[in-house]
């Protein structure tokens, strides 16, 4: 195996590896190339990876799936299939009819002629019958097969919704709260500057309004993170975020491969095997009615067996609406498939050019942060000197939260819009593929 990973300045050799250092701007987020080789006796080059951080992260799939509406169609796709499978291996139509047959002259002459009759009639499927029948099972066996990606990619974006949707209220509570702490630290530090009269009373009053501004506003973090874990836990029955939840950058997919649009074709597929089914049913298939009869009077006493064939010549009128109903259908899903690949061709191409723009903000935000920051130490320096008073201290360390607080969000929102991308592009979080190079980011 050998991997090379792009870091922070220098060369390092371990287990066969070479690790290349390269700077980059001093926050956690960072771009790591990875090309994985693996040799063997073959000369073909194949990896399997998957675009999910972390194992923990992809079981949650599971659960999510399971509570998707779209998983109650199962017993009714598998229900479809095997009843068009069943009368595919029959030759019958339709249910069997006996028929009885009785005549007896007692009341309208003196012959004692008696006529009794009994038989069965059933009609047949044609043989191209048969195989339409078998085509509509099949279409419906394939849905089935695609409905498990379906389902899986749903799961997917509602997961990474949720997800995100946790790590961020869960970084803007934890900044929250660690303001709260520092105001703390702030008005302990102002108290003591007025014990000894460097400082107004006045001071202390404004520190400790902020601290309870700042104690209001971690309460109200936590809360909202508190509703969104409950959300979370409805979905995966788990309360915490994995460990890692950074995805792997995807390249788009080709279209067919799509779980949506593979559906959607699933479904335009059944709707042909119908129309096909549909159109064999325009010439009926022979009917028979195979029995027994026995004439009796007073002269003789037959009993003899008949076969009747009754053979329907022409097509069925009433048929030709059934048929036009079903090339509608047909037609209505063509429709949908077609205004589905549009769809997700712009979407792919947002998703894209969202990313470009996250990673915009994301440096934009850290710049921001780095001046904030200077300017809150440079700030706190006089204030403690008594060059500035505690108001000036107050306003740039508010700005200072909040441009911390964009660049933690900025840096989340990065990787949220990498997921939402893999999302549209039609990847689910467990993807398995043929890759020579992997294109991660990650925290390091």
């Amino acid at each position: 195996m050998i991997s090379v990973i792009i870091q922070n300045g220098r060369f390092i050799m371990t287990n066969h590896a070479l690790v290349i250092n390269k700077n980059f701007p001093p926050f956690k987020h960072r771009m790591r190339f990875v090309w994985s080789c693996m040799f063997g006796l073959s000369l073909g080059l194949s990896t399997s990876y998957s675009i999910a951080a972390s194992t923990d992260y992809v079981a949650l799939v599971a659960p999510v799936a399971q509570q998707q509406p779209e998983a109650l169609m199962r017993a009714g796709l598998q229900s479809l299939s095997d009843a068009n499978k069943s009368l595919s291996q029959r030759w019958l139509s339709d249910a069997m009819s006996i028929t009885v047959t009785h005549e007896n002259d007692a009341l309208t002459d003196n012959l004692d002629t008696q006529n009794w009759a009994a038989g069965l009639e059933f009609s047949v499927l044609l043989p191209k019958q048969k195989e339409s029948l078998k085509g509509v099972s099949e279409a419906y066996q394939s849905q089935l097969t695609v409905q498990q990606e379906y389902l899986n990619w749903l799961a997917s974006g509602k997961l990474r919704q949720l997800t995100w949707a946790y790590k961020k209220a869960q970084v803007e509570a934890d900044l929250a709260e660690s303001a709260f702490k520092n105001s703390l630290e702030l008005k302990e530090n102002v108290k003591r500057k007025v014990e000894v009269g460097d400082s107004a009373q006045l001071d202390l009053l404004l520190a400790e309004k902020f601290v309870l501004e700042q104690q209001a506003l971690a309460e109200q973090k936590l809360g909202q993170l508190n509703l969104i874990k409950k959300e979370f836990s409805f979905w995966t029955n788990q309360s915490e975020l994995p460990q890692e939840i950074v995805e792997h950058r995807q390249s788009s997919l080709p279209l067919h491969k799509h779980p949506e649009l593979r559906w959607i074709q699933s479904a335009y597929d059944v709707s042909k095997a119908q129309y096909a089914q549909q159109k064999t049913m325009n010439q009926d298939g022979p009917s028979f009615f195979v029995g027994a009869q026995n004439d009796k009077n007073r002269a003789e006493d037959n009993t003899f067996l008949f076969l009747e064939v009754s053979i329907p010549i022409g097509k069925a009128p009433m048929n030709l609406v059934n048929v036009a109903e079903k090339k509608q259908a047909l037609q209505t899903q063509r429709i949908e498939l077609k205004r589905a690949e549009q769809s997700l061709n712009v979407a792919i191409l947002a998703a894209d050019q969202a990313i470009l723009m996250s990673e915009k903000r994301r440096v934009l935000a850290e710049k921001q942060n780095q001046i904030a920051q200077e300017t809150l130490r440079l700030a706190e320096q006089s204030y403690q000197l008594g060059e500035s008073s505690i108001q000036s201290l107050l306003l740039i360390k508010k700005d200072a939260l909040v441009a911390r607080l964009n660049v933690e969000l900025a840096n989340a929102s990065l990787d949220q819009t990498i997921a939402n991308a893999n999302q549209v592009k039609g990847y689910p979080l467990v993807m398995q593929g043929n890759s020579s190079t992997v294109l991660e980011r990650g925290n390091k």
